[in-house]
């Protein structure tokens, strides 16, 4: 069996980072096996795939959580880590549109790091002026970061080409999740603490609407026409919180696997996936009916996922 017979050119294949394992698992949507797994770098949380699908950027966060790991995804292998320095417990991640850069919260010092995608070097540190910024978004024309500060309550509003701070949105307790709405007109905050989400209009950088969302909502995925919202309810026994996103109203909870985290939707909107960090196991959610279809493993505490195609 070949190393690309798993992954042919042009065909999606959903990446998952095992953050208890070290590892990134490479899993074949049809039979929803892992057939390959990568060192990952320690306790591997968020990660980026540049624009030509040949890399992935991995957070590192247990401490001291002082590196970004790339990943050569054709080759499938660790190829270097990225030293951070004084920056730390680096967790969320995000990419620039053009693809030069990527994005890094180091959550307890308060800042994004800046890492150049050609030279695998780290160009700056941009202070988030927020309490725990966990995970950060770039806006679709790449001129604006936000970030979700745990601490302050808020979402930090920057300036890229400066690194200075805009403004800053109030939101609840416990900010963590960020999602743009397809149309990149709002931008969702999962107050985990608050259990209720903030609703950011991006025009205006102002909260418009704050949603119930009971329990502990983590992140947030929009279905393609934006019609419904996913939301993982980070509990012991977990559920899957499905929404109207016109309506603001909660449509569905599904009972998935414990303390869930992170969601994707399969490329042709038919599943949606949802790791499971404490049950170790991914559900499998048929968006046609909205319930659970099908579970399978990939290694243990896994976290972030993204689909991924064989460049070429």
């Amino acid at each position: 069996m070949t190393a690309e017979s798993h992954a042919t050119k042009g065909e999606a294949v959903l990446l998952v980072l095992n953050k208890h394992d070290d590892t990134m698992s490479f899993v074949d949507p049809t039979t929803l096996r892992s057939f390959a797994q990568v060192e990952a770098g320690h306790d591997p949380h968020e990660f980026v795939i540049t624009p030509c699908q040949r890399f992935a950027h991995v957070s590192n966060y247990a401490p001291p959580g002082d590196t970004v790991t790339v990943i050569d995804l054709k080759l499938r292998r660790r190829m270097l880590q990225i030293p951070t320095g004084r920056f730390t417990r680096i967790h969320g991640a995000a990419i620039a549109p053009d693809g030069r850069h990527a994005y890094f919260t180091a959550g307890q010092t308060g800042f994004v790091v800046e890492v150049d995608l050609e030279t695998n070097q780290v160009t700056r540190g941009i202070a988030t002026h927020g309490e725990v910024s966990h995970m950060v978004v770039v806006s679709r024309g790449g001129e604006r970061l936000y970030t979700a500060n745990v601490g302050s309550r808020n979402v930090s509003v920057i300036d890229i080409a400066s690194g200075r701070l805009l403004t800053q949105v109030p939101c609840d307790a416990g900010c963590e999740g960020l999602t743009f709405t397809p149309d990149h007109a709002f931008l969702w905050a999962a107050n985990q603490d608050a259990g209720n989400i903030t609703v950011i209009d991006i025009a205006t950088h102002t909260a418009v609407e704050t949603i119930s969302c009971p329990g502990v909502p983590l992140r947030v995925r929009f279905t393609a026409g934006g019609e419904l919202a996913l939301v993982t309810n980070w509990v012991a026994e977990g559920e899957l919180v499905i929404m109207d996103v016109a309506a603001r109203r909660e449509v569905k909870r599904l009972r998935v696997g414990n303390q869930p985290i992170g969601i994707e939707i399969a490329p042709d909107g038919a599943r949606a996936f949802v790791t499971n960090m404490s049950s170790d196991d991914i559900h499998v959610i048929d968006m046609a009916t909205l319930s659970v279809a099908r579970r399978f493993e990939t290694g243990k505490g896994p976290d972030a996922m993204q689909w991924w195609r064989m460049p070429g």
